[in-house]
């Protein structure tokens, strides 16, 4: 975002850290940026601060480019003097720390979906890939942070992205005391109960890293009681709820929410492109009478299935909305190297199999599922949607949300799970559900097909409203200040306009 990209922290070294990088290199050795709203966030947050970012190699061609380039940067991030590094684990490292630590074991925990009566069984393998993958990452990304921070001049300010990387912190603490860390926690902050599911020294490790920071960033105020409730009932530190702060180590830690949004300009821009209005189209063509959007990746915690279910309850009740109204799913295949996830897939496919059967014929089909991956594709449903079903077990924020609320230009309603970190902002101006309530889910997608055109529009109108003021350069300034307050002398970090 151009407006932010100037806006510096003077006197000090920015170094983001993320398991993902920015971008992602192709056979002919250039460079596509990565897709998602997430990674447009970090983009637009190392930009504005001039940051250097450290990824993990993930990939063959990432572990082969950074070994071209084992002493210095990569490749220069977008519209910034930042430069991309890579920590290089091995093969067998990342998977055990990114496919049997992240995901599932903290992401299932993190959204509350292990079904405990059976699992996790944690076993040899897990203790294994939490000392050999989860740790030893960690520690390398942290080197890598480390090396990059000895180099510089001046005084280091590392922000540290979600729950592959808990560990980064204590180890740059401990080679960098001086420094001032941040971690900004992109999805839900799990009861201090739930987070006993892990072994003791699994679960202290998490929080010992955390509160090597000096900030902990959060989706909602939520995420943040539980941090705070976490370290007091697991940890038994001292909490100040009216602060939001732990000491631990004769240190302060605060705990604050920063809800993640969107880049408005830039998301507009992209919605009034040629190639969005081309799938508009191409899409006019084939859209019913009262259009039911669904934008997700394919993964249990986006409770799909149960929305086709609801969906389900909805043509039972309301026969005469048979051939007029269509739930449209777009769907991006998530993480089909995991058990629990292809089996998911495979459960969505069943589900929308089993409603179109029943109720479908030649002339309509009531699901119309789509399993694949395009930006514009995506914008132009958010552009035409009459309810988009947003209905999470459990999400950080959820941006579709706030990107449907954004684009639409059919006066559309959402339906959104009260679990979803976006409900904090949007609650007044969406139709609230219980996401494991499937007839209140049918009732509100009932409602807002039918809702007159008055509500409507002030409902679209005030949830669009939200996302332009809380927009992506409200959640930077805000975390900014938060630095220069409570963390750094006040002439120490200034903002540049």
């Amino acid at each position: 975002m151009r407006g932010y990209v100037a806006r510096t922290l003077s006197g000090h070294y920015p170094i983001l850290v993320s398991n993902r990088g920015p971008h992602e290199p192709r056979p002919d050795g250039s460079f596509r940026r990565g897709a998602g709203g997430v990674i447009t966030g970090l983009l637009t947050l190392a930009e504005a601060m001039g940051a250097d970012w450290v990824a993990c190699a993930r990939s063959d061609a990432e572990r082969a480019l950074a070994s071209k380039h084992s002493g210095g940067h990569i490749v220069p991030l977008a519209q910034s003097s930042g430069q991309l590094y890579y920590a290089t684990p091995t093969k067998e490292q990342y998977e055990m720390y990114y496919s049997v630590i992240s995901n599932p074991m903290l992401w299932f925990l993190q959204h509350y979906l292990w079904d405990l009566a059976s699992e996790p069984v944690i076993d040899d393998r897990i203790h294994q890939a939490w000392t050999d993958g989860y740790v030893e990452v960690n520690r390398q990304m942290a080197a890598r942070v480390v090396g990059l921070a000895r180099g510089a001049s001046a005084r280091p300010l590392v922000l540290v992205h979600d729950y592959q990387l808990y560990l980064v912190p204590r180890f740059v603490r401990e080679e960098l005391p001086g420094s001032v860390i941040q971690f900004f926690l992109h999805v839900p902050w799990a009861t201090p109960q739930y987070w006993k599911v892990l072994p003791k020294e699994m679960r202290d490790a998490i929080l010992d890293g955390l509160l090597a920071c000096d900030i902990v960033g959060f989706q909602s105020s939520l995420d943040v009681r539980n941090f705070l409730l976490t370290c007091e009932e697991n940890m038994g530190l001292q909490v100040d709820e009216h602060e939001r702060a732990v000491v631990a180590g004769g240190r302060v830690v605060y705990a604050r929410h920063y809800p993640i949004s969107v880049d408005v300009p830039m998301t507009m821009r992209l919605a009034s492109s040629r190639g969005v209005e081309r799938q508009e189209a191409e899409m006019g063509a084939l859209r019913p009478a009262k259009l039911i959007a669904r934008i997700d990746r394919t993964d249990p915690s986006k409770n799909i299935v149960r929305g086709f279910i609801a969906f389900d309850k909805l043509l039972r009740y309301h026969p005469d909305l048979h051939g007029q109204v269509q739930f449209w799913a777009f769907l991006q295949p998530s993480r089909q190297d995991v058990a629990a996830y292809s089996r998911y897939l495979r459960h969505i496919r069943q589900t929308a199999g089993r409603i179109n059967s029943e109720f479908g014929n030649e002339q309509w089909q009531p699901i119309r599922l789509e399993i694949a991956e395009s930006e514009r594709k995506a914008i132009a449903m958010m552009k035409n949607f009459d309810v988009l079903l947003v209905n999470p077990v459990y999400d950080g924020l959820n941006l579709v949300a706030k990107e449907g609320a954004l684009v639409n230009q059919t006066d559309g309603v959402i339906v959104l799970s009260e679990n979803a970190g976006a409900h904090e902002e949007l609650r007044g101006n969406v139709l609230s559900v219980n996401p494991f309530d499937v007839e209140a889910t049918a009732a509100a997608m009932y409602a807002g097909l039918t809702m007159p055109a008055e509500e409507r529009h002030r409902m679209n109108e005030g949830a669009k409203n939200v996302v332009r003021t809380n927009d992506i350069a409200k959640w930077i300034s805000n975390q900014v200040q938060d630095m220069r307050d409570l963390v750094a002398p006040a002439e120490r970090i200034s903002l540049r306009p």
